[in-house]
């Protein structure tokens, strides 16, 4: 009898993946428009489902719709044939989001003060674990840490009565 080890699985970006709750890292490029941060939303969405990150998907999805969301306003990614990409890589302790874009002439950061708009990034600092930039002006990654959620295990069943 011959036994063989399947192929490592590759990260998949389709929208019928299923992921264990060990969650694979994958990305997907997106076109520089503003209806396209809902598709980034969405996909973010289908990759946490059903692993152990799934209940951390509403403060991922909200700040990779404001990253996104920045890349076409705010940087080449939103000219016409720009593109963005959104990047979900686990680490040992925590989930890393990248979202890569075009560059641009501003280095982003954090706005202070009471205006409607440029709050995104204060958002990212104030919920993610750790956000950081690298990159320059012909090409940008803007990522956050969210730390794992803790394990939860079923209590002991014990039996009070005893037989």
């Amino acid at each position: 009898m011959m036994i063989t080890t399947p192929p490592p699985s590759l990260p998949s970006t389709s929208p019928s993946a299923s992921l264990s709750p060990a969650l694979a890292p994958s990305h997907q490029d997106f076109p520089g428009e503003l209806r396209c941060v809902s598709a980034a939303r969405r996909f973010i969405t289908r990759q946490l489902r059903d692993s152990r990150y799934e209940p951390l998907t509403d403060d991922v999805v909200l700040l990779v719709s404001e990253l996104a969301g920045n890349a076409v306003v705010h940087t080449r990614s939103g000219e016409p044939h720009g593109t963005f990409t959104v990047r979900l890589r686990p680490t040992c302790s925590a989930l890393r989001i990248s979202v890569l874009d075009q560059g641009g002439y501003k280095v982003p950061h954090v706005r202070h003060g009471c205006g409607e708009r440029g709050r995104g990034l204060g958002l990212v600092a104030a919920i993610a674990d750790r956000w950081g930039t690298d990159g320059d002006g012909s090409g940008r990654t803007v990522w956050f840490e969210i730390a794992q959620p803790p394990v939860r295990t079923s209590p002991a069943k014990t039996n009070a009565f005893p037989t």
